[in-house]
């Protein structure tokens, strides 16, 4: 009997939806509009590309939704690339996969976990280090306990996550805390913006790299419940779900800081800290 036959499908739709945006949505989403803005100098511009690179990754989507149809297994793009290529391809993408690529992501992220939590908590450098190890360590002791534990805990994670994106949100629009005449001019560029094509191949590769992730919630496919039916939508209402959340956080900071005002990322995350939250919420934001 293979591997993937003694799989327990455990999996529904909102928890593989969760997936989805858990994977995708991180810290990126605080820093990367501000490159964006800096270089595109237009807030219709800026908004523009969130959309057209949400429209790209749903193309993906429903790519990858319709191989994991047709291929319910555990494995995701392995399986793809053997079915498609041979064994040989795909036995050289999984062992990079396992060596290079999925390593070096998770180390990064902890590695950025750390720093920000260094950042604020007012760590020293082995602190940072600590919470970095940390929590690749209870990350992994939640999946290794099982996988309705890794599941629950990746789901109540994207909502906190999405949870906390709302009330910022919210609170910068309910409460009036930025100006509506930054969206003005709305489609103008800026002085001092990059050349229009230029701004846009970077604004969208930016965008694109944001948006990565997404596609690994297909390798849980032989622990997925009806993967024919779930995957497929799964991965479209996350696109969708992330495609939204991006382009109203970089309206809400256009909102607050005006496009010629950004700097870099770290001053633009700063400044919507402290029109949010005063000078404490710069320094968190930061």
């Amino acid at each position: 009997m293979r591997k993937e036959d003694q799989l327990k499908r455990q999996l529904g739709l909102r928890t593989a939806t969760a997936l989805v945006v858990g994977e995708v949505i991180g810290v990126g989403i605080f820093l990367t509009p501000a490159g964006m803005a800096k270089s595109l100098g237009s807030p219709a511009l800026l908004l523009a590309v969130w959309l057209v690179a949400g429209a790209l990754a749903l193309c993906g989507a429903l790519c990858y939704g319709e191989l994991a149809a047709r291929f319910p297994e555990a494995g995701g793009g392995y399986v793809y690339l053997r079915e498609a290529y041979g064994e040989g391809l795909a036995f050289l993408y999984g062992w990079m996969a396992l060596v290079v690529m999925d390593p070096g992501i998770t180390a990064a992220l902890a590695t950025g976990l750390g720093q920000y939590a260094a950042y604020v908590l007012d760590l020293p450098p082995a602190g940072a280090k600590a919470v970095g190890i940390a929590s690749v360590l209870l990350l992994a002791a939640a999946n290794i306990a099982g996988v309705r534990t890794g599941a629950w805990l990746m789901r109540w994670l994207t909502v906190l996550k999405l949870g906390l994106l709302l009330v910022v949100l919210a609170w910068g629009f309910i409460f009036g805390l930025g100006d509506w005449s930054n969206f003005s001019p709305l489609v103008a560029q800026r002085e001092g913006s990059a050349p229009l094509l230029a701004a846009l191949a970077g604004g969208l590769v930016a965008a694109f790299f944001s948006f990565g992730g997404w596609w690994d919630v297909s390798k849980l496919a032989g622990e997925v419940r009806d993967p024919a039916r779930t995957l497929p939508r799964a991965l479209v209402y996350g696109v969708l779900a992330v495609t939204l959340v991006y382009v109203l956080t970089s309206a809400a900071f256009v909102y607050l800081v005006p496009v010629e005002r950004v700097t870099s990322g770290e001053t633009f995350a700063a400044q919507a800290g402290e029109a949010l939250f005063g000078r404490a919420g710069g320094s968190v934001f930061a």
